[in-house]
């Protein structure tokens, strides 16, 4: 995700969402050939809180100070495939992809101080959307029962974020936002 509140090449301010915190979901999926799978998944990403901090000047009014506090959670719904390069194997390597729908909830809170009268400023606002999602990715599976296996995979998940929603100055347009996640799984094989 962007790390600064720096206009980027849009003019649009970049909010920094933090690091991935955690990533859960649930997935069913149903192999219609050898090397070929098909199914649903869910899955949710709650980011790390982030702060950010940066100083602003108004004249006459003083020095004043912003911090930013920012939150986001993630949460898709998808039609997902993967393609299997070895399927015979008891170890087996594939390539995970889905596409769908994310709803996306951020919250921001800013505090803004005046250096000069200590006058204290603080809002909180919360936007939400919903838009196209997608992943791809590699990954790993070792089957250690007749009907159980672990695996790893690594992913690249991207959506789409009104960030106008906040209703903040300098912060408005839909932009597309992408992060890499690892996952360790645990399937069931019927």
């Amino acid at each position: 995700m962007e790390k600064e509140v720096d206009p980027d090449s849009d003019g649009n301010d970049a909010l920094d969402w933090g690091s991935l915190a955690g990533s859960y979901g649930l997935q069913y999926i149903y192999r219609v050939h050898d090397r070929w799978s098909f199914g649903l998944e869910y899955n949710g990403n709650n980011f790390d809180d982030a702060l950010q901090s940066r100083g602003i000047l108004f004249p006459p009014f003083g020095w004043w100070e912003r911090d930013i506090e920012s939150r986001m959670n993630v949460h898709n719904m998808l039609a997902v495939g993967r393609f299997t390069f070895n399927p015979q194997s008891r170890v087996r390597f594939y390539v995970p992809f889905g596409a769908g729908v994310a709803r996306s909830k951020g919250t921001l809170e800013v505090s803004e101080t005046n250096l000069v009268s200590s006058q204290y400023l603080h809002s909180k606002t919360t936007a939400m959307d919903t838009s196209f999602a997608y992943y791809l990715g590699l990954g790993m599976e070792k089957q250690f029962a007749s009907h159980w296996a672990w695996g790893l995979e690594m992913r690249y998940q991207g959506f789409w974020f009104d960030n106008g929603g906040y209703n903040l100055a300098g912060v408005s347009g839909k932009k597309r936002h992408g992060y890499i996640s690892g996952l360790f799984k645990l399937s069931y094989l019927f």
